[in-house]
C-alpha cells in the first residue's frame, strides 16, 4: 500500500505542492491528470524519493519513503520509475537492455523474461537491434519493458506514452495494464492525455497549481462533476446553467453537458449559427452559436450553412448522469 498525508514541496519558496494525501492498495492504479506545470512529475519524483518533502509523511507498506538526505541512492529496491529520459543503453541490443536489471547466474531464464516483454511492448523484431536505431516511440517502449523485467511491486510512469504514436498506443496501453494486473503490481500514472488513465485507473488524482482538485473514479470524475478545470482535461465540454437546458427553473447553477449530450435538429427557422466544422471520424464536431453562447456539439453529419437548425439537450441523459430531481429543478 502507497500512502501520502499532507505532503508539501516546494522548489524556492512557493510550494509546488500542497497538502497532497491519497492511499493506493496494492496492484491498484492511480492516474494523476492535470495541465503542464501541475507538480505531476514532483509529485512522481517524492514517491520515488528523489526529493524530500518539506512537510508531511509518505509511507509504503507502512514504512517511511525516505529521500535525498538520508540515502545516497533514490528509491526502494522494488520501486521502478520510468522518467522521459528513458535511461537506456544506446549502443546495446533491445534484449540486453531489457536483461540488465537481472541476475546474470540466470541466462536463459532472463532471456525468456524479456522475450514475453518484447511481446507486451510489441517489439519481438526488434530484439538484436542496438537502440540507437529505434526511433523515440520504440525506445520508450523499451524503458517500459526493462522497468517491468524485474517485477517492481510500484511502477512510477512520468507521461508513459507520449512519443509512441497512436497506431501502438490504444494496443500498448491494454497489453501493459493486463500485464500490471496478472503481476499485481501497483501503478501511478502522471499524464496529461486523458486516454492513457480514464479507461484504465481505478482513481485518478486531478491536480491544478500543486492542489488537488479532485480524487475519484474516473466514472464519478467523469459523470458527476460540475468543475470545467476536470471537464476540460476530458475535452471539449460546454457548461451551461440548469435553467438553459430546463427554461422552467431558475437555478444559476451550471452543469457540464458534452458534445455528444445535445441533439441539433431541422427547424422551421434557424436559432443556430454555424461557426465551425471539422471531420472527426465517426462523427463531425461543430461550433455552434446559440443564445450568445459558443457550444460545442457532434453531429452524424455536416450541417448545411442554408439550412435552419435548433438546439436541444438530451434531457433524460442528464438527468440520469447527475442524479437530478426534476420537481426540485422546478
Amino acid at each position: 500500500m502507497l500512502e501520502l498525508n499532507s505532503v508539501y514541496f516546494s522548489y524556492d519558496k512557493d510550494f509546488t505542492l500542497h497538502d497532497i494525501s491519497f492511499r493506493i492498495n496494492s496492484g491498484e492504479i492511480l492516474g494523476i491528470i492535470g495541465q503542464s506545470g501541475c507538480g505531476k512529475t514532483t509529485l512522481l519524483k517524492l514517491i520515488f524519493g528523489k526529493l524530500d518533502a518539506n512537510q508531511g509523511e509518505l509511507f509504503w507498506h507502512n514504512e517511511k519513503i525516505l529521500g535525498p538526505s538520508y540515502q545516497l541512492i533514490a528509491g526502494k529496491e522494488d520501486f521502478k520509475y520510468v522518467t522521459q529520459d528513458y535511461e537506456l543503453m544506446p549502443y546495446t541490443s533491445v534484449l540486453e537492455n531489457i536483461i540488465k536489471p537481472l541476475s546474470r547466474q540466470h541466462l536463459e531464464q532472463n532471456i525468456s523474461r524479456a522475450r514475453e516483454l518484447l511481446e507486451v511492448v510489441s517489439l519481438e523484431e526488434f530484439e538484436n537491434t542496438k537502440v540507437k536505431n529505434l526511433s523515440g516511440g520504440q525506445q520508450q517502449r523499451v524503458a517500459l519493458a526493462k522497468a517491468l523485467a524485474k517485477t517492481p511491486q510500484l511502477l512510477l510512469l512520468d507521461e508513459p506514452f507520449s512519443q509512441i504514436d497512436r497506431y501502438f498506443k490504444n494496443k500498448l496501453r491494454r497489453k501493459l495494464v493486463k500485464f500490471l494486473k496478472s503481476e499485481n503490481v501497483t501503478c501511478v500514472i502522471a499524464t496529461h492525455d486523458k486516454d492513457d488513465v480514464l479507461p484504465f485507473a481505478d482513481n485518478l488524482l486531478v491536480l491544478k497549481q500543486g492542489k488537488t482538485v479532485a480524487l475519484d473514479t474516473p466514472l464519478k470524475l467523469y459523470q458527476r462533476n460540475k468543475n470545467p478545470y476536470i471537464a476540460g482535461l476530458f475535452g471539449d465540454f460546454n457548461f451551461f446553467k440548469i435553467k438553459d437546458i430546463w427554461p422552467q427553473s431558475n437555478k444559476e447553477e451550471r452543469l457540464v453537458v458534452y458534445p455528444y449530450e445535445i441533439e441539433i435538429k431541422e427547424a422551421k427557422t434557424p436559432e443556430i449559427q454555424v461557426i465551425e466544422q471539422y471531420f472527426s471520424g465517426q462523427f463531425f464536431k461543430s461550433i455552434i452559436q446559440w443564445k450568445s453562447q459558443r457550444v460545442f456539439v457532434q453531429t452524424p453529419i455536416p450541417l448545411t450553412p442554408k439550412k435552419a437548425y435548433k438546439l436541444t439537450f438530451k434531457k433524460e441523459h442528464l438527468q440520469k448522469r447527475y442524479n437530478l430531481n426534476l420537481e426540485k429543478i422546478s
